[in-house]
């Protein structure tokens, strides 16, 4: 592979290197326009020089939110002039992001559905698509369904009937009950089609089992919910639809224990058959559980707020900045133990989800982000259909920033006031995407990366997931233990452990990023298969770490990163069983950055990879962070 130098440096690198190089952040994209005129993402950026900006645009980032900043106040937090705008996910709870949870079927039970193209097979689109609010319903639909939607049946139990099948009217018609569900798959499994894949669920190709419960108006009393539970048990459908996690985001009508109230039972009756089942918490933030949240054997999920800000978890003072979202608690007794509920939380607000496409409040969201971004002077960066939207494209073929930009410090302030008030009635975060809350979306964190440790472990059953999750939370001791539970999930971590656990494909190996012994180092020398790099490639001196990749279909797996100027292919790592890649590599004391380098069928000249079992990461100045290793 030939070289090419970074158009910043003039440093030349492998041109297959800086192909992967061309994903920056908004912010850092922006920065190096202004000091590189004419320069564009398309053209790449080395390592080292995005890890330059990307320290000049954290640098210019406020200690404090510059939500107050304006009038009115934006509804959700954040620190950058720059930067209005949500992290996903995984910039916050760092996911196991090559397991996809693909062929794993969630269930879900809540008030209604709408077929998202989030929530479709993410290679199966026949095109780009960039103006889905010009789309009519019956194009939508038929773009949905040709992609493939990953639902694998819909039925609709509301007002006593019962209709299945992904052709019944109720699945399309965009009703207002229909968001809420939509809301709940689309956090735990939407793919972020129409964020760019920015705010995906950390279970992006798992199937979905939809299961509409309620009354009209999206009111769902205790007894549908026991419905939807009984529909799923009877004729074992929770089997013939390979069910393996049960997500429920709704809450029954009055307290009572769980022993005598049927919709526990009935949810107690799928976890002893094997179904790992989550339940919100309730957002009242009271001593009192509903069913079937006070179930021993569901998990139980309250929320935590982490005030959409940067925060690492190996940082003891950075933990301290997370609070509690008002969740319900209570105490449950099962087999003579007393159980604390919630049992683990997950993120609780600013959580961005997809704004219901039927709605008025789409099409609104998009005007509103037109306006805004003519008025802060990013209308150059308006996708095609829209500035051709505002402007003749016979008179304006190709509208520059500057014919639309105007002016804000002589703009009429009523305008802005204006916009403000709409963006905030909307929960405005995105064209097509508004911030949620609630325990409703914090289960479904949960929901999701037990789909995925299925996928990475067959053999788990309900009760393993379980256990698992607890133990790899993170404490957070400055908060009351019966608030809390065990800790805040560690998506990261917990699929990292299932892959080790009751047979799994890496029982028995490290984790990726772990410091060893000189001890431990001998002993894996002594088993072959394993590499120890050279140190002609690397640092001679130093403490030994380990590193490992799961990528079964891989033809070369790599190791790059601030140690070796990033060079594809030179720190190979050694194949083991079962599709692991894995060697040491001695490093010095201090900050080191790294990714794995993949070449396989579907990238024959490469592509990295961030390691999915390490959650400690630093910002890259790509859409996708680094990962981290500390050496003291």
């Amino acid at each position: 592979m030939s070289d090419a130098p970074c158009p910043s440096c003039g440093t030349p690198y492998p041109s297959n290197l800086l192909a992967c190089a061309t994903t920056l952040t908004p912010g850092v994209a922006e920065l190096v326009r202004q000091a590189l005129p004419g320069w564009s993402p398309e053209r790449g950026l080395c390592p080292v020089c995005a890890k330059t900006y990307a320290s000049h645009f954290a640098a210019r980032r406020s200690h404090v939110s510059l939500h107050n900043s304006t009038e009115p106040h934006t509804t959700f937090p954040y620190y950058h002039a720059a930067a209005e705008s949500l992290l996903s996910q995984a910039e916050r709870l760092p996911d196991y992001h090559t397991l996809p949870a693909a062929g794993v079927t969630i269930a879900f039970l809540d008030s209604g559905y709408y077929p998202h193209p989030d929530l479709a097979q993410a290679a199966g689109w026949p095109g780009d698509v960039p103006a889905w609010h010009l789309l009519s319903q019956r194009r939508w639909r038929t773009l949905v369904e040709e992609a493939g939607l990953r639902f694998v049946d819909y039925a609709d139990l509301t007002d006593g009937g019962e209709a299945v099948g992904l052709d019944v009217p109720s699945l399309w018609d965009g009703a207002g009950d229909s968001w809420h569900g939509q809301m709940t798959t689309s956090t735990a499994a939407g793919n972020g089609r129409l964020s760019g894949g920015h705010y995906r669920g950390y279970a992006p190709e798992a199937s979905l089992l939809a299961v509409k419960i309620g009354r009209g108006g999206g009111r769902i009393p205790e007894e549908d919910i026991l419905r939807g539970l009984k529909w799923l048990l009877d004729e074992d459908r929770w089997q013939r639809y390979g069910v393996r996690v049960v997500n429920i985001s709704v809450g029954g009508d009055f307290p009572e224990e769980w022993t005598t109230n049927p919709v526990c039972r009935a949810a107690h009756a799928l976890a002893q058959r094997g179904v790992f089942v989550a339940a919100a918490a309730g957002n009242r933030g009271i001593d009192e559980l509903l069913a079937p949240a006070q179930t021993p054997t569901v998990m139980t999920v309250g929320g935590v707020e982490d005030h959409n800000r940067r925060w690492r978890p190996g940082e003891a003072a950075e933990v301290e900045t997370l609070s509690l979202y008002h969740h319900n608690t209570g105490t449950v007794h099962y087999q003579h133990k007393p159980i604390r509920k919630p049992e683990i939380l997950a993120l609780g607000r600013w959580v961005p989800a997809p704004v219901l496409p039927p709605s008025h409040v789409f099409h609104e969201m998009v005007a509103i982000d037109r306006v805004r971004r003519i008025l802060r002077g990013e209308s150059g960066d308006l996708p095609d259909d829209v500035r051709h939207g505002l402007y003749d494209a016979e008179e304006h073929p190709e509208p520059s920033a500057q014919q639309v930009t105007v002016d804000v410090n002589h703009w009429m302030p009523e305008v802005w006031h204006g916009l403000r008030q709409r963006m905030n009635a909307h929960k405005w975060a995105h064209p097509y995407y508004q911030h949620v809350d609630g325990t409703s979306v914090a289960v479904t964190q949960v929901s999701a990366v037990a789909a995925q440790m299925v996928q990475a472990n067959p053999n788990l059953h309900g009760g393993d997931i379980r256990e698992i999750l607890l133990a790899t939370s993170l404490p957070l001791p400055h908060l009351l233990p019966r608030q809390t539970g065990p800790g805040l999930l560690q998506p990261a971590r917990a699929v990292a452990a299932a892959l080790r656990t009751r047979d799994g494909v890496l029982t028995g190996y490290p984790a990726s990023g772990t410091p060893l012994s000189e001890n431990e180092l001998q002993k894996w020398l002594l088993r072959g298969t394993f590499a120890i790099l050279a140190p002609d490639e690397a640092q001679a001196e130093g403490r030994p770490v380990y590193f490992g990749l799961w990528a079964p279909g891989a033809g070369s797996v790599s190791l790059i990163g601030t140690f070796n100027r990033w060079h594809p292919c030179r720190l190979k790592l050694e194949p083991a069983a079962n599709g692991w890649w894995h060697g040491a590599l001695r490093l010095p004391a201090g900050t080191h950055l790294y990714r794995f380098w993949v070449v396989d069928a579907a990238h024959p000249d490469g592509h990295w990879l961030r390691d999915p079992e390490n959650q400690l990461t630093a910002e890259s100045g790509y859409a996708d962070a680094h990962s981290l290793i500390q050496l003291t």
